[in-house]
């Protein structure tokens, strides 16, 4: 397979990386078992990563992405990915799979503060401090049933 070495990357980034490489590869492409994404377009999807449009070092990072959040970008695009590369016509691979990050890029930055802000509502909610709420409410008592119990013992 033609895949970038990712021997910097921790084992939670190249087990994300792995997950979007094949999401891209079987849904998006669709490709099958015995094809791999060429080196030139793991670049280009290896560059969503630092807002190039290839990864290379010798270029400054303009952005920071996740492996997870891009794959979550490709995820949400998915109907429209799959929509625009049946209607058009591309005159090599190279071309369709930039057509389809351009599709991604444009969605990527909603993405990213959606997962932002989901996250911090979680972690919210998880960081509520529950010790000062109480129920301190009434138990309900029955009144009806003494009544009842008194007119049914006169009658008798």
């Amino acid at each position: 397979m033609a895949r970038l070495t990712v021997t910097h990357l921790n084992s939670e980034e190249k087990r994300q990386w792995d997950e979007l490489y094949q999401y891209v590869r079987k849904e998006i492409l669709q490709y099958d078992d015995k094809q791999s994404i060429p080196s030139n377009l793991v670049l280009r999807l290896k560059g969503l990563s630092t807002g190039k449009l290839i990864e290379n070092r010798a270029i400054e990072d303009k952005a920071e992405y996740s492996y997870e959040i891009i794959l979550y970008a490709f995820k949400v695009c998915k109907s429209n990915i799959l929509s625009a590369i049946k209607t058009k016509d591309f005159k090599n691979e190279m071309s369709k799979f930039l057509y389809i990050c351009a599709i991604v890029e444009n969605n990527i930055n909603d993405v990213y503060l959606r997962v932002t802000n989901a996250k911090k509502s979680q972690e919210k909610t998880e960081n509520m401090n529950v010790e000062n709420l109480s129920h301190g409410g009434a138990e309900y008592q029955s009144k009806t049933e003494e009544t009842i119990n008194k007119k049914l013992k006169d009658l008798w």
